[in-house]
């Protein structure tokens, strides 16, 4: 039997390396995740984004000029830890905070507000713009458990938008 991949807990890893590799002047590799290559401009609001890699490390695609300053990558199906979180959210950050964005899943919630309090605990200005777009996932009655997945793009689309403007 023939496979097309290397030891698969090294999966996000390695599929997060090879997507830097390939694209060397629009990302680079931070503990826990990838964030742009470009300098951003002094009191600019760093975008962060993330999840889990589901098949394949999506968030790093979404990185780059015009999209999120940078993306925290946990492992296939897992949300990333609180700590790659920070760690990313850390080697972007600027005096004018960070803004993160992502997916209403439980996991990425907890981590995501536990790197949010240390940052802020650190003088570092931090929020959250949660997506929780998805109606298949939960019933009108439901809406709070909505998971956010089809408007993930736009909305980290128009936070990054925003914090180029502001």
């Amino acid at each position: 039997m023939s496979y097309v991949l290397n030891d698969p807990a090294d999966f996000a890893d390695e599929s997060a390396a090879g997507f830097v590799a390939a694209h060397r002047t629009l990302v680079r590799r931070v503990t826990g995740g990838v964030a742009r290559a470009t300098a951003r401009p002094p009191g600019e609001v760093a975008v962060v984004i993330g999840g889990g890699s589901g098949h394949y490390p999506a968030f790093a695609g979404l990185v780059g000029a015009g999209l999120a300053h940078a993306a925290a990558m946990g492992n296939v199906f897992a949300s990333p830890s609180a700590q790659q979180i920070y760690a990313v959210a850390k080697s972007v950050a600027t005096e004018a905070g960070v803004l993160f964005s992502y997916g209403n899943y439980a996991g990425d919630v907890l981590n995501f507000d536990q790197a949010e309090r240390r940052l802020n605990d650190e003088g570092i200005p931090c929020r959250t713009v949660r997506v929780t777009d998805d109606v298949y996932s939960a019933s009108p009655a439901e809406h709070t458990k909505r998971r956010g997945i089809a408007g993930d793009l736009a909305v980290f689309r128009a936070a990054a938008w925003a914090a180029n403007k502001a």
